[in-house]
């Protein structure tokens, strides 16, 4: 399947002729799986998160440079305003607002892999999703 914007795309499970399921590495979830398993966040968290993917889920060292904040908050702007965020991290159960400074503690999982965070962006034009794969 080609993008809708005409992006290039690798698809190296085809070109290896792999033959997993079309979702892979994501398991093939129904609506209600992912109403059980994403909670919304607020778009400050997602950036944080963004973030913290890139450090292997750990702390985000108290002096990373405002470049590295600015590059995160320019990705999600590009889905305008109106949008909504959705976390499969776990301390997102209970609060829009979880404090993920400490790092990513707890998922629940989306994947075949034996850890996956991340998060997903819903605006009225698009969808995005941002995750990290078994940094443990």
């Amino acid at each position: 399947m080609s993008d809708p914007r005409g992006w290039l795309r690798l698809d190296r499970e085809a070109a290896e002729g792999d033959e997993s399921h079309a979702a892979f590495p994501f398991f093939e979830l129904t609506r209600e799986t992912l109403a059980e398993r994403l909670f919304p966040i607020e778009p400050g968290v997602a950036v944080r998160l963004l973030i913290t993917m890139t450090y292997e889920w750990g702390p985000v060292p108290a002096q990373t440079d405002s470049a590295t904040w600015d590059d995160a908050r320019t990705v999600l702007a590009r889905y305008g305003q109106e949008i909504s965020c959705y976390s499969n991290i776990t301390s997102a159960r209970t609060t829009s607002a979880p404090d993920v400074g400490a790092g990513v503690t707890g998922w629940m999982p989306l994947t075949e892999y034996d850890g996956d965070a991340g998060f997903v962006v819903v605006s009225p034009e698009e969808v995005g999703v941002f995750w990290s794969f078994d940094p443990i």
